[in-house]
């Protein structure tokens, strides 16, 4: 955490080198000069090339990070969208105090972090959209390499994203190196081929492509599609498939996006606490997989991952129902796991939830013991 507080240090507003005025940084504007130059700038302003969208919900203090983050940016022709989802922590008269125009704020009443999210998208002015959960950060450089990227390999990525290093965790590797081994990002700058796949399995080894980390053409991104206000978990996921189905993707293998892991009880407040209950994150991972499986058009390899994955949901399920001891729930979503995705492992748990559910659940616990180190987290 040394290291994180001494990374912060240039995540002030006040920082910045003087210039020309598209490598002014954004926190510190040169208004001074005659009327054209007033006029260029409101110019500037109405018409920035990336719009950042920073939802946010009772996070006053979290939320100055993240903007000062990106106010910092070596890139700066930019806006920055902070969408209040109904805060009671005096959230407004903070920033407006600390930031005044630097900023776009929008209040609403507490409706979701995907409604938070429709409603950014809705105010973007700009030709490229950004995304920034208010607990989390971006290096500084992250925009300009963004950028980079997409100059390199033109017109055929419309969407591009970077490695994650994770704070408040013990977990040292970032996003790209907990990557499997077939799925590596090789070199400093790439195309990624397998963005479908990453997103359907976005926990634990499969979680790469983070939304934090993607830079998008605002054209795509309105016609992938809103963010799905039916969904409160994984609507990242589901929209960044809706996404990956209209443009490639490139990437740059720098961990340029710093995100919180501390416990979820901490991160998760208002609507998202039920982020930390695992069957409703079941459920809505269960929804999103079914929506999945009705695209049209999909590889047969991909479909066959998403069937695999709701395999593996309703095996979760079965956990959940053997440890509230309704066996019969239990031996329902495990039948449907089989007809999914019939592993050697389901058919062990399957014979068991048969014979001796409670020895069942005592199996089950013992590999959740085994393997608590790799579960995906959220």
């Amino acid at each position: 955490m040394h290291m994180l507080r001494e990374r912060r240090q240039w995540f002030n507003p006040q920082r910045g080198q003087a210039g020309k005025k598209q490598d002014r940084p954004p926190c510190e504007p040169d208004r001074s000069g005659s009327t054209e130059s007033e006029e260029s700038e409101a110019e500037y302003f109405m018409n920035p090339k990336v719009s950042v969208i920073i939802p946010t919900y009772n996070r006053s203090a979290d939320v100055q990070n993240a903007i000062n983050s990106v106010l910092c940016q070596t890139f700066t022709d930019l806006e920055v969208v902070v969408v209040d989802d109904g805060s009671s922590d005096d959230t407004g008269k903070i920033l407006q105090k600390t930031y005044g125009d630097r900023i776009r704020y929008c209040f609403q009443t507490n409706q979701g972090l995907s409604a938070a999210l429709n409603k950014g998208l809705a105010e973007a002015r700009g030709e490229w959209v950004a995304f920034l959960d208010s607990d989390d950060l971006w290096e500084k450089e992250k925009l300009e390499w963004q950028f980079k990227a997409l100059e390199q390999f033109g017109p055929r990525c419309g969407a591009c994203y970077t490695d994650v290093r994770f704070f408040n965790y013990p977990e040292t590797r970032t996003m790209f190196e907990l990557a499997e081994e077939k799925d590596r990002h090789e070199g400093t700058m790439g195309v990624s081929t397998n963005v479908l796949k990453l997103v359907v399995s976005p926990g634990g080894a499969g979680m790469v492509v983070c939304i934090c980390s993607v830079l998008a053409r605002a054209d795509l991104v309105r016609r992938s599609g809103e963010f799905d206000t039916n969904l409160r978990f994984g609507m990242d996921s589901d929209f960044l498939f809706r996404l990956a189905r209209l443009t490639e993707f490139c990437y740059v293998n720098r961990p340029l996006v710093l995100v919180d892991r501390s416990p979820g009880e901490n991160r998760h407040v208002g609507a998202s606490s039920e982020w930390n209950k695992l069957e409703f994150v079941l459920r809505q991972t269960q929804i999103r997989l079914e929506k999945f499986q009705r695209s049209e058009g999909l590889p047969p390899k991909l479909r066959k991952l998403i069937l695999g994955g709701l395999g593996k949901v309703h095996s979760g399920l079965t956990n959940c129902h053997l440890e509230a001891g309704e066996y019969g729930k239990a031996r329902e979503a495990l039948s449907r796991a089989a007809q999914l995705d019939l592993t050697f492992n389901i058919a062990v748990k399957w014979l068991l939830t048969w014979i001796s559910p409670r020895l069942a659940l005592r199996a089950v616990q013992q590999h959740q013991q085994r393997t608590r180190d790799i579960v995906p987290f959220v």
